[in-house]
C-alpha cells in the first residue's frame, strides 16, 4: 500500500535502532571469555603482538560506544601514576573517580578496559551498568 498521507507514517529507526544495539550486544557478549580478557591484560595495546579478531571486534565496539559516561584513562603524573575518569557531556568536564591509582600506562588501559565492558553490561555480572541502552 503506498504511502499516501506522511503524517501518519511512523520513521521506523528507533526500532531499528534498538534491534541492532540488541543483537550487537548479544554477539559481543559471546566474544567476552576469560580468554579474551586474558589477551587484553598481556598486551592492552596490541604492540607486541596482534590483537585477535575477537578482541578487536570488542574494542572497536567499546572505542564507538557513546561518549557521556564512557570511562577513561586519565594521566595524572605522566609516565608515574593514571586514574580512571569518567567522559560527560559537551561543554561540561570530565569527573575523575576517586580510588585506585595505577602504576602503569598498560594497567590504566586494562582498567579501562575493563572498566568499559562493564559499564556497556558486558563484563563478568553481565549487568547494565550506564550509559548503553540495549
Amino acid at each position: 500500500m503506498p504511502l499516501s498521507d506522511p503524517r501518519r507514517y511512523r520513521d521506523k529507526t528507533a526500532d531499528w535502532m534498538r534491534w541492532f544495539t540488541a543483537e550487537r550486544k548479544r554477539r559481543l557478549a559471546a566474544l567476552v571469555t576469560p580468554a579474551l580478557i586474558a589477551e587484553h591484560a598481556a598486551d592492552p595495546r596490541g604492540g607486541d603482538t596482534p590483537h585477535s579478531a575477537a578482541l578487536q571486534e570488542v574494542l572497536i565496539a567499546l572505542r564507538s560506544a557513546p561518549t557521556v559516561d564512557k570511562p577513561f584513562a586519565y594521566i595524572e603524573i605522566p609516565y608515574r601514576r593514571y586514574r580512571l575518569g569518567r567522559m560527560q557531556g559537551r561543554g561540561r568536564a570530565p569527573v575523575i573517580l576517586p580510588g585506585k591509582a595505577y602504576d602503569s600506562e598498560r594497567a590504566a588501559i586494562h582498567a579501562v578496559f575493563l572498566a568499559r565492558l562493564e559499564w556497556l553490561g558486558l563484563g563478568t555480572d553481565g549487568k547494565r551498568q550506564r550509559g548503553y541502552s540495549a
